[in-house]
């Protein structure tokens, strides 16, 4: 009975410690001291907003280049045009050659096309035929005989100089008076003139008279000067051997501002085909070696090749006697 009781006791007291340990094992696995261990995660790339998906813009990588850093030009593109070289206006002075019939007829020489004149002076070489006022370019006649009338001008484009002949043509005991002609005295005709032209100087046949519209167009303003009687223009048009022969006269009271206003009627006319209105380089220089020449009352304009310097004095021996 005694050993049935000592087993009794000592099964309950493995019973009592088998439920300790199991107790003890259940806190252990349940102690929040240990963690479990948990499953790893891959991170996942942040996505866009909703709503936002279409507006994420890929970035290429920049790729270097190794071509140098150079414009070229687009041949599409504007480019800007060169500046057009600027025109220039040809320099000239207002007279070349001039006939005064009386002492004391008067005339101003000056310089044509200046851009802006710093100093112009002038310089008679024989103060005895003709004197000049040294800035302001008055030519006056004195004494028969001829002389050359230089001018110096400085201006924005440079140094010039200029002559111009000056004919001193009278008697000293009887100067020239329309009022003082003999009653039967006949003067040349601008016409008779140009027929003495025809007879001496090839080529004159076939020009053409300017007249009317023409006229106009070619020497604006000529046919408008008051003063004007009579015009005679013909010239050769559209060839390389340009010639041309101008006469205009002039009303017996024409002042010397009328006859200049005639010079620079003849002398627009030279210098705009001399400029290459001309066309022809041969005719351009031709016509810059015009001739404009003038007595009392008539002005003569000469044109032509080698002998514009005959014509002209041609002209002052006929209508300066």
């Amino acid at each position: 009975m005694k050993k049935i009781t000592a087993l009794l006791l000592t099964l309950a007291m493995l019973l009592s410690l088998t439920a300790c340990s199991i107790s003890f094992l259940n806190r252990e696995v349940n102690s929040p001291d240990v963690k479990p261990e948990s499953p790893t995660v891959q991170p996942e790339e942040p996505s866009a907003p909703d709503g936002d998906k279409d507006d994420v813009i890929a970035v290429e990588p920049e790729i270097p280049d190794d071509k140098p850093d150079t414009l070229l030009p687009d041949p599409e593109g504007d480019e800007k045009e060169p500046d057009a070289p600027e025109e220039k206006t040809e320099i000239t002075a207002s007279h070349k050659d001039v006939t005064l019939f009386s002492a004391g007829e008067t005339f101003t020489l000056s310089a044509q096309g200046v851009p802006g004149i710093y100093a112009c002076t002038f310089a008679s070489a024989d103060e005895t035929v003709a004197a000049v006022d040294e800035n302001l370019g008055t030519v006056t006649a004195v004494a028969p005989g001829t002389t050359t009338i230089t001018m110096h001008l400085e201006c924005e484009s440079g140094q010039y100089d200029f002559e111009c002949i000056v004919r001193c043509s009278w008697k000293e005991d009887a100067p020239p008076a329309a009022e003082e002609a003999n009653p039967g005295q006949t003067s040349v005709s601008l016409n008779d003139f140009f027929s003495t032209l025809q007879g001496s100087y090839e080529g004159l046949d076939s020009m053409m008279a300017l007249d009317g519209e023409l006229l106009d167009t070619y020497y604006p303003g000529l046919s408008s000067i008051a003063a004007v009687e009579e015009v005679l223009v013909q010239e050769t048009m559209m060839t390389m051997a340009n010639m041309a022969v101008g006469l205009v006269k002039l009303s017996d009271d024409a002042t010397s501002d009328d006859v200049v206003a005639v010079q620079n009627a003849l002398q627009t006319r030279i210098n705009t085909q001399a400029d290459g209105g001309a066309w022809y380089p041969a005719s351009c220089e031709t016509w810059k070696q015009g001739i404009i020449t003038s007595t009392s009352n008539v002005v003569g304009m000469f044109v032509y090749p080698e002998n514009a310097q005959d014509m002209a004095d041609l002209f002052a021996e006929t209508f300066g006697s």
